[in-house]
């Protein structure tokens, strides 16, 4: 049963460290050889590799040659076997090293005879293998070509030959030339190498790099300090180690820290995320430079995407100021849940739009059904409408950012039932599908000006050099927007996988639509009002005069019914009632009708006469402007409103500290972000309320079409108008 497993029969040849051994008995566990010298050792079955030599060619090896002998070169190995025939010939008579193998004419005795001395037969078996050789083409060709200086082999070389194989075996018949800089690092002294391993463990991205240079005279002190300077280091061979060991540890920081952290990693397969609606969200510096039109200087902006793990759809994106705030965030898991669309006409490419009657529409508590309808455009052409899916999210996946984890983020988590899963700290390769996506933005970033490089080293020496005129922040969403619609969700994502066809080429929407076949419906029902419940909520008591918060005074006619309410009508043991509150514009704030569950706006009583921005920062930046000349008794019901635009008219055309420039920068942008969303919320409602005026009214004027899709440039609206 053992022969036939390992294939040996008394008799056989195998190839050892001492050269040909002889099978002469197989044991229940072992084999036992004969060397060619008469020596006999037992080798367990597991040490042997291959099977037995057959018709002279040495097929089966002892395992303790391996993987050194294998890893030779076929030429190099058949050179070595031919010098240990030679110096089996000579020592034996046989060129196996056995009579049992003898060859036609073995021995030769002018060779082998005993009776001569071995210096004799090197110098007879010198002349016979420089015969040889001159018959032998190749050799012929070597020679002329002046690899070699003759076609012979010299006595002392064939005695060279006997004393290596005597001291080492068959390792000392190998060429050392064909096997020079094979040597092995563990060559080098172990503490030395100890030394470099704990020099390199510190490169994980957070410290700059350093040449092999710096890292050896560093290893070199370390020595001279513990008293190893007298260990004698291979130079050649150490420079290939701390070459080796810096090249593993990648390029750049980047690549350090990326591969630092992927040792520390604790999974090493891909997420199982099986359902679309597992999100991951994060925020990125956006590499691309935007124009801010009122003071006309290039500034930053931060890009905010979510993304369905599983189907690498892009459901949410937004351009915000940098940095991003929690009602952003709160803003950003809003567009999640919107299913929007976008339209391209000829060269006519639209924004962005919640879509006008979506999957499922909640009105009076009634929800209303469509049928079910795929998202992935019917052809390929880029004509059409572009869909980008709504879903309710079953959990996120974010770092541990001051913006996730605010109470305000967290609290609309709960409210819908959103399981929060948060990375591991320092550690983004727990999020690595959204952290991967930042890579693919490049490729929308490079077809704009002002693009600054991926890292420092991808920057010119002038951003924005190209004199084209840099895209505002609108623009630039926009821009992102169409990217996703148009080419990201169009193009095959080798990170996606069919089950049961891993070779079918996806799109992320092609990906959605067939898990969307399994997982069903996934959308939150539909209504014009959905913003609201993302935005804070401030408890206020409503008053015959309206309802002041910060020293503004907010009224409107839907007010008159609640304005003598009595306690605990909203609120426990209190009048106070709730309001919507959006800190991007604080020139209104909304109110959800008891009886109807509609918003209502309520506007600021002297917004009428606002012509700028006034968000949150603005407010407060102007209220303590006036505090600042006159203290508390600056402020007074009557002349309030009226210092607050003032103060905001210097605020906006001021130049203040680079600090103040950038928040008014980041409180402009956020305010017209909200005249957009708002505006969204008010044509969705009069598109299924029809126009009813005191409900809800567009904050803006409705965006005038142009070949670009909307206007961004238009004018602001007059509000002394829409006061009179």
């Amino acid at each position: 049963m053992r022969q036939a497993k390992v294939g040996l029969a008394i008799g056989d040849r195998v190839l050892g460290d001492d050269g040909y051994l002889l099978v002469v008995q197989l044991a229940r566990h072992t084999v036992m050889f004969e060397t060619s010298v008469g020596v006999r050792r037992e080798v367990p079955y597991r040490e042997i590799k291959g099977v037995a030599v057959r018709d002279g060619g040495a097929a089966a090896v002892i395992v303790a040659l391996e993987p050194w002998w294998s890893g030779l070169s076929a030429p190099i190995r058949r050179d070595a076997l031919d010098k240990l025939e030679v110096v089996m010939e000579i020592l034996t008579g046989y060129r196996s090293g056995f009579a049992r193998f003898a060859q036609p004419g073995e021995p030769f005795l002018n060779v082998s005879d005993p009776g001569f001395s071995e210096t004799r037969r090197c110098e007879a078996m010198a002349r016979q293998l420089a015969f040889e050789r001159e018959s032998d083409r190749q050799v012929l060709r070597r020679v002329a070509n002046g690899e070699l200086q003759s076609a012979g082999v010299g006595a002392s070389t064939v005695q060279t030959w006997i004393r290596a194989w005597r001291a080492e075996g068959l390792r000392g018949l190998v060429d050392k030339r064909a096997t020079k800089g094979r040597r092995g690092f563990d060559q080098l002294d172990e503490r030395v190498r100890q030394m470099a391993d704990d020099v390199f463990v510190r490169f994980d991205g957070d410290i700059s790099k350093v040449n092999t240079t710096t890292i050896e005279a560093d290893i070199r002190l370390q020595m001279k300090a513990e008293g190893l300077a007298d260990v004698v280091l291979p130079q050649r061979l150490f420079q290939e180690y701390l070459s080796e060991r810096q090249r593993a540890l990648g390029r750049n920081t980047r690549a350090q820290r990326s591969r630092h952290l992927r040792r520390k990693a604790s999974a090493h397969t891909s997420f199982p995320a099986m359902h679309p609606s597992h999100i991951a969200i994060d925020a990125t510096r956006a590499d691309v430079l935007v124009w801010d039109e009122l003071r006309e200087r290039p500034v930053s902006v931060e890009i905010l995407t979510a993304i369905s793990v599983a189907t690498r759809v892009v459901v949410g994106l937004r351009v915000t100021p940098r940095s991003g705030n929690a009602l952003e965030a709160g803003l950003l898991l809003y567009d999640v849940m919107r299913p929007m669309s976008m339209l391209v006409e000829g060269t006519t490419v639209d924004d962005w739009r919640w879509c006008g009657v979506p999957e499922s529409l909640d009105l009076s508590n009634v929800p209303v059904h469509r049928s079910p309808k795929r998202i992935v455009p019917p052809d390929q052409s880029l004509q059409g409408v572009h869909h980008k899916p709504g879903v309710r999210p079953s959990s996120i996946r974010c770092d541990h950012g001051s913006v996730f984890l605010s109470e305000h983020f967290i609290a609309l988590l709960r409210d819908f039932g959103i399981d929060l899963m948060l990375s591991r700290g320092s550690k983004p390769t727990d999020n690595p599908h959204v952290e991967r996506w930042h890579e693919t933005l490049q490729r929308a970033y490079q077809q704009l000006p002002g693009y600054k490089g991926r890292n420092v080293a991808e920057r010119g020496r002038k951003v924005d050099a190209t004199g084209d005129r840099l895209l505002t922040a609108s623009e630039l969403e926009r821009h992102l927007r169409r990217f996703v619609a148009l080419d990201y969700h169009r193009s095959w994502h080798e990170g996606l996988v069919l089950p049961g066809a891993p070779s079918a080429r996806l799109t992320p929407l092609e990906m959605w639509d067939a898990m969307h076949e399994a997982t069903g419906r996934l959308h939150v029902p539909q209504h014009p009002d959905l913003i609201y419940q993302f935005l804070p909520i401030r408890w206020l008591t409503i008053g015959h005069a309206g309802v002041e918060y910060k020293n503004l005074v907010y009224d409107a006619p839907v007010l008159a019914d609640f304005r003598d309410v009595r306690k605990g009508a909203f609120q426990a043991d209190s009048r106070k009632a709730p309001f919507h509150y959006d800190p991007r514009d604080v020139s209104r704030i909304w109110f959800r009708h008891p009886d109807t569950g509609r918003i209502h706006e309520i506007p600021w009583k002297a917004r009428h006469w606002l012509d700028m921005p006034m968000g949150d920062w603005m407010h407060e930046r102007a209220l303590s402007r006036i505090a600042e000349r006159g203290g508390n008794a600056a402020l007074n019901r009557k002349s309030t409103w009226r210092q607050i635009i003032a103060e905001l008219g210097q605020l906006t055309s001021a130049e203040e500290t680079a600090e103040a420039r950038a928040k008014g920068y980041a409180a402009r942008l956020r305010w017209e972000q909200a005249q957009r969303d708002h505006a969204e919320a008010a044509e969705a409602a009069a598109m299924f309320d029809g126009d009813q005026d005191g409900v809800v009214t567009p904050l803006r004027p409705r965006r005038a079409e142009t070949d670009d899709g909307f206007d961004l440039d238009a004018e602001w609206p007059d509000y002394d108008e829409v006061g009179d």
